[in-house]
């Protein structure tokens, strides 16, 4: 959204007041009173809501304002990205306590809401107007509900904007699970029915009748399976749901992007298919951090080998089977035959001759130094990814990997286990410069993660075929060019490293959603809605294997393991091979911070803290 909107409302003070006879309205100021008359009035505030969007990855990251350090937060939390400032998972080292806020126990966003649901009635709106205001009023209701619901499972509803004189609310008890799913069941429906289907207008990136469908998708998904892993009651209706509302979207959503990437790196998302909201960025009036900070220092993510080890062939199979993997004795053979997400999410080895801190380069004359320069260069035909990559400089990257702390390293662009993680890499915009940032646009909801929600839900429901997979994973798939998906290939043998607790298609599944959706955040959500936590969350976070060559020089921090089949590897020297302590069973519910049980003793701690 390009909020060019001067937000009226966000400015002024909101307040009740106990009206008498005598009492006038103040004429220099909105109030409660006098601030909700109008659309126009519920148009100005409405669009305050939109800040809720305070990331790029949607749903994980309510309440922080930390948007550039924890942009792919989830996925590190999850166990299958590694953050080089924070190289210790505080999840896995069980280092989180209920007297630290573990994050999100605050509804001043869902207060900000109701004081819009509760005047919609006194309104001078028609009744058209008025369904469609509550309609969006309810969308961002449940958008941060569901946040709520996912990290501390019972939490206070609050249908009405909550007055000094509700004791009964303010020292009451949590309200059930099941109370508070099926009111954002409930609301989201009605917003369904009742939104304006093009929002404000086909051309004006609004909360609409799509995007409704899209966060019921996701909600109907997370809490079928929540329900389903977690031993709960009606978990398939919540999953029929799902099911119903993402076909809705898939059938009005003909044609998907051709590319996979360019929805991550376009200038404009505006007509790009299948993307139902997205944040609208333009140059000196709002602009985005997150392309700049991968071409510099800023940038905090990587990827390990475990993760690396998950991405098919392009022949559709894994490493374990596919006659076209090279093994991993070197990262010039890992990245070989990938599925082509792999490149676009990790930077692929290269090496070029040129001047630090100069555009210009030449090819060493070396096949391995550009043999993914060659690759990249036509896989991405567009002007804002070309290879080398550049920094924000913008001065070219002489090689990959750039390990941090090596005697010969370019500080940007750099990471401790050669595999730099680089989603929002774009070089149109102008990012040179510490007050410049890029204009990229980021979107929000998208028919992508609408197709996997529908593929998951189809097989927990036992209706998963050949059908479902074209419908969707093959649709993905067959942009980047990865062999397809035939379900009765995929018996117990297709993945001899996957985890033998789960379903061989139901893995395959969940590896579709992993690669699709990485390092949009939604993976800390997924494993804990699986109950998979333990499996994923120790992982070793391990590197490539590095010869000194590559850097002229490797940093002392880094170890390399020496026996078994990672022998070579690299790791970090406070970051022990060992992936953490352990993940504990209570933390599939977040801890309630006990300052806020002080204040309310009825608010009762979740099982186990």
């Amino acid at each position: 959204m390009k909020r060019t909107t001067i937000y009226i409302l966000a400015l002024i003070s909101l307040y009740s007041c106990k009206k008498s006879f005598l009492d006038k309205y103040p004429k220099d100021r909105l109030i409660e009173e006098t601030a909700f008359i109008t659309y126009d009035n519920f148009k100005t505030y409405g669009w305050s809501l939109y800040d809720i969007f305070e990331s790029p990855t949607h749903v994980q990251y309510v309440g922080t304002n930390d948007a550039l350090g924890c942009m792919y937060n989830g996925d590190f939390l999850s166990g299958i990205l590694q953050n080089k400032a924070q190289l210790r998972n505080p999840w896995a080292w069980q280092l989180v306590t209920p007297e630290q806020n573990a994050g999100g126990w605050d509804f001043s966003f869902i207060r900000s809401v109701n004081i819009m649901l509760d005047h919609i009635d006194q309104s001078t709106m028609n009744d058209i107007d008025k369904k469609h205001w509550r309609s969006v009023g309810l969308f961002f209701r449940s958008y941060h509900y569901l946040e709520l619901l996912a990290r501390f499972g019972d939490v206070p509803w609050l249908e009405h904007v909550v007055k000094e004189s509700d004791e009964n609310i303010i020292q009451g008890s949590r309200t059930g699970r099941d109370e508070v799913a099926a009111n954002i069941l409930r609301d989201l429906q009605y917003a369904e029915t009742n939104i304006k289907v093009q929002g404000e207008g086909a051309s004006s990136n609004t909360i609409n009748q799509k995007v409704v469908r899209a966060l019921l998708s996701r909600f109907a998904l997370f809490e079928g399976t929540w329900r389903k892993y977690h031993s709960l009651q009606n978990a398939n209706m919540y999953l029929t749901e799902c099911a119903r509302v993402s076909k809705l979207l898939i059938d009005a959503t003909p044609a998907i992007g051709s590319s996979y990437q360019q929805l991550w790196s376009s200038e404009v998302l505006k007509d790009y298919p299948g993307v139902f909201l997205f944040k609208e960025y333009t140059n000196s009036i709002m602009m985005q951090p997150f392309s700049r900070a991968e071409r510099g220092g800023g940038q905090k993510v990587e990827m390990h080998a475990r993760t690396l080890e998950r991405y098919l062939c392009i022949d559709g199979k894994t490493i374990s089977k596919s006659p076209l993997y090279n093994g991993d004795a070197t990262i010039n053979d890992e990245f070989r035959n990938r599925d082509p997400r792999l490149l676009y999410r990790v930077i692929p080895p290269y090496k070029v001759n040129g001047p630090l801190n100069n555009t210009t380069w030449s090819h060493t004359g070396n096949t391995l130094d550009r043999e993914y320069i060659d690759v990249m260069n036509a896989l991405d035909k567009t002007a804002n990814r070309s290879f080398p990559v550049k920094s924000w400089q913008p001065f070219v990257i002489l090689n990959s990997p750039n390990i941090q702390g090596a005697k010969v390293n370019q500080a940007p662009v750099s990471c401790n286990t050669g595999y730099y993680f680089y989603m929002y890499y774009n070089t149109e915009t102008n990012v040179t410069g510490g007050a410049n940032f890029s204009t990229t646009d980021v979107p929000l909801f998208h028919i992508e993660e609408t197709m996997l929600n529908y593929a998951e839900a189809k097989y927990e429901l036992g209706e998963f075929d050949q059908s479902a997979a074209n419908l969707t994973i093959n649709k993905l798939r067959a942009r980047v060019n990865v062999g397809q998906m035939i379900v009765t290939d995929i018996n117990a043998a297709f993945d001899p490293l996957r985890d033998p607790l789960v379903e061989p298609v139901l893995w395959e599944i969940r590896r579709e959603r992993m690669v699709e959706l990485m390092g949009e955040g939604f993976s800390f959500h997924d494993v804990r809605r699986w109950k998979k936590a333990d499996y994923f969350i120790n992982v070793q976070p391990l590197g490539a294997r590095l010869a000194s060559s590559w850097q002229g020089g490797l940093p002392a921090s880094l170890k390399f393991v020496t026996t078994g089949k990672d022998a070579g590897r690299c790791y970090v020297w406070d970051d022990p091979v060992a992936g953490g302590k352990g993940w504990l069973d209570k933390y599939y519910l977040y801890p309630i911070p006990t300052a806020q049980i002080a204040l309310n003793p009825n608010i009762i701690q979740n099982p186990g803290w």
